[in-house]
């Protein structure tokens, strides 16, 4: 009767390790499915990861040429910048040079229009009465005719030296529409 007991107690004791064993297995096949969605949302995670990666390189990459690319810009600026301060001092110096020349012209203009300018002075007239004693000086010695034209030739018939033509160049160097004469260098032709 004991041995009944045991055997009784040992037959609930093996149904209820059976029952959990069969719990058990349920819970690791469940287990197992989530591991296999886990295992399927870790490989997208890594994939995910993976073109992230590839697109910081990308941007990275982009990044570069726009750094060069707006670099080289900065400098075509600068130099752009430097050119236009270059024409802008070409031009505050030429506009200088031109108020100056207005100012003499204004002067000269002002000069001419004084009415008095047209009047002989005592001098002017102190020479005409000293060309007409020239003149009948020179008629009277045979030099000139009554006409008043020459009798001899002065020249002996040398031709008079004509002075060489002087060609000033126009410095035109910035590309600026005002342009320079330059006295210092001169031109051939």
């Amino acid at each position: 009767m004991i041995s009944a007991i045991v055997d009784g107690v040992l037959l609930v004791a093996l149904i209820a390790t059976t029952l959990r064993m069969v719990q058990m297995h349920r819970e690791l096949r469940r287990l197992g499915s989530y591991h296999d969605d886990y295992q399927r949302i870790f490989d997208q995670t890594a994939l995910a990861l993976d073109g992230i990666e590839v697109s910081i390189q990308e941007i990275n990459v982009k990044g570069a040429q726009i750094l060069n690319a707006l670099g080289s810009r900065m400098d075509d600026a600068r130099e752009l910048i430097a050119e236009i301060d270059g024409l802008t001092r070409e031009a505050k110096r030429q506009q200088s040079v031109l108020k100056a020349e207005l100012k003499e012209l204004s002067k000269a203009t002002a000069m001419m229009g004084n009415a008095g300018r047209f009047t002989p002075k005592r001098e002017d007239l102190d020479i005409f009465d000293d060309a007409d004693a020239t003149v009948k000086t020179l008629k009277t010695a045979g030099v000139l005719s009554a006409a008043g034209k020459p009798t001899t030739t002065i020249h002996h018939g040398e031709p008079a030296q004509q002075t060489p033509t002087r060609v000033h160049r126009i410095d035109n160097t910035l590309g600026s529409p005002f342009r320079s004469v330059s006295m210092n260098q001169k031109d051939n032709i």
